[in-house]
């Protein structure tokens, strides 16, 4: 099998994250950026992540990804029900998550950035959506305040509910992509609870975290 992907995407963790946690064995291919042409022959369009199965079957999003590869090899993992509270503690969250990392992963040595018109490509696309990332950059310092105190919410959800240390959550699957993505910005407060089970995800899932690059 083969997973293209680009490593600062959280939805292409996302895909990444089942193939550690199932230990399944799986090709990473990491796209330039700019490149429309690749992802378009496969799947009709320009989005990432893409599964391109053992039966050369393209496979285009990530919880179908997810979905696919949790159900198709060995026993599930994604035994545990969703939790509404943290799903809805994500969805305030990217609203303060995106403006800060966005500007931060178009000056990161991401592989899928190395080329100069690919960077560029990253930041014309995403200026067009979030505004200019001087601007954005300026605001972080208020942002990075409203979001540690979100993550004292999350800490409050972490300790209302009892975790499987064997199985997971679609919600695992969503959320710490988000996090990994926020790891980025420096100044951010991890309380225990949360920075202990990102650190464990990273580890059970095999991917990264981008703490050593915080900027």
């Amino acid at each position: 099998m083969k997973l293209y992907v680009y490593d600062h995407c959280p939805f292409c963790v996302r895909s990444r994250m089942i193939f550690g946690l199932k230990d399944v064995a799986c090709e990473i291919i990491t796209l330039s950026n700019d490149d429309e042409e690749t992802p378009t022959r496969l799947i009709g369009k320009k989005m990432l992540p893409i599964l391109i199965t053992e039966r050369n079957e393209a496979i285009g999003e990530s919880l179908d990804i997810v979905k696919y590869i949790d159900e198709t090899y060995g026993s599930s993992v994604l035994g545990v029900p969703d939790n509404s509270a943290i799903e809805a503690w994500m969805e305030e969250a990217t609203k303060l998550i995106y403006p800060l990392a966005i500007p931060r992963w178009a000056n990161s040595d991401f592989e899928e950035f190395r080329p100069d018109a690919a960077r560029q490509y990253f930041v014309n696309k995403k200026e067009a959506v979030f505004g200019p990332f001087p601007r954005l950059l300026e605001q972080s310092g208020i942002m990075v305040n409203e979001i540690n105190a979100q993550l004292e919410v999350l800490e409050l959800l972490f300790a209302q509910q009892e975790r499987d240390t064997q199985h997971f959550s679609l919600t695992d699957i969503r959320l710490f992509p988000l996090l990994r993505s926020l790891s980025i910005v420096k100044g951010i407060q991890w309380p225990p609870q949360i920075d202990a089970w990102r650190r464990e995800m990273a580890l059970r899932s095999q991917v990264n975290l981008n703490d050593n690059i915080a900027i």
